[in-house]
């Protein structure tokens, strides 16, 4: 009797929900204190993820963090675009739709999410600091359709493209680069920044996921492409190579 019950207890503890973490299919959810959020942030090594309503993130949002609201009519094709190879740290207000966020991220193919308990008011009640977000304007980046941008592959200059989106962080630390690119080359290089989020055809087309993508054409066909954050020196040398 004391055999058949220990076995009992045995898959009962093997079966149960740990409270702190799910696991399923490889991929993995942790609710973290924010302590532990904060540890995980500062480390630098995966995404900051704000899915809260932008008239929320206007009262201040954790550094470096992108934002995409849970109730966007296309926050799982946004969420697509962040890169899969990365650890997620999702939050929102008080921890019920990140919660959500953390589960959709994982049935999208996200390995490793980290959902902050208590959301950022636990983050604020611990003295965390928030920044205020700065107003977002970006008079370089495009919508273009696909065929407007098949025409553009005619230059006979090489192309380079920076795939964009406005929300994403790793996206906006690449402008300055970006920038600088395009004023060394300008007699050299075409270099475009395009709104994936509002040309989805050419984002589609060129199987755009986890901005930023950068893709060099020449004489209209790709000959190179890279996923996320790239330095200056890696991008100016495939320039070189290329030209």
């Amino acid at each position: 009797m004391k055999t058949i019950l220990k076995i009992v207890v045995l898959i009962l503890m093997l079966s149960s929900c740990n409270n702190n973490k799910a696991q399923q299919s490889g991929s993995i959810i942790e609710n973290i204190d924010a302590k532990t959020f904060k540890e995980f942030v500062d480390a630098g090594n995966g995404i900051i993820l704000d899915v809260r309503t932008p008239y929320e993130v206007s009262d201040g949002y954790i550094d470096n963090a992108s934002t995409i609201n849970l109730y966007d009519d296309d926050f799982i094709a946004k969420i697509n675009l962040i890169q899969k190879d990365k650890q997620i740290y999702v939050y929102c207000k008080s921890g019920p739709r990140s919660s959500k966020a953390a589960e959709l991220l994982r049935k999208n193919g996200f390995s490793k999410v980290y959902n902050l308990k208590g959301g950022i008011d636990e983050w604020k009640n611990k003295g965390f600091p928030i920044v205020k977000p700065d107003i977002i304007i970006d008079e370089k980046i495009q919508q273009i359709t696909l065929t407007d941008f098949k025409n553009l592959l005619s230059t006979n200059k090489l192309l380079l493209v920076d795939f964009h989106t406005l929300w994403c962080v790793p996206c906006r630390k690449m402008v300055p680069i970006v920038d600088g690119i395009e004023a060394q080359y300008k007699d050299k290089v075409v270099v475009m920044r395009i709104d994936v989020d509002n040309s989805k055809e050419v984002g589609k087309a060129y199987s755009i996921q986890g901005v930023p993508v950068f893709i060099l054409f020449k004489n209209g066909k790709e000959i190179w492409k890279h996923n996320g954050l790239i330095s200056e020196e890696e991008l100016r040398k495939q320039i070189e190579e290329n030209l």
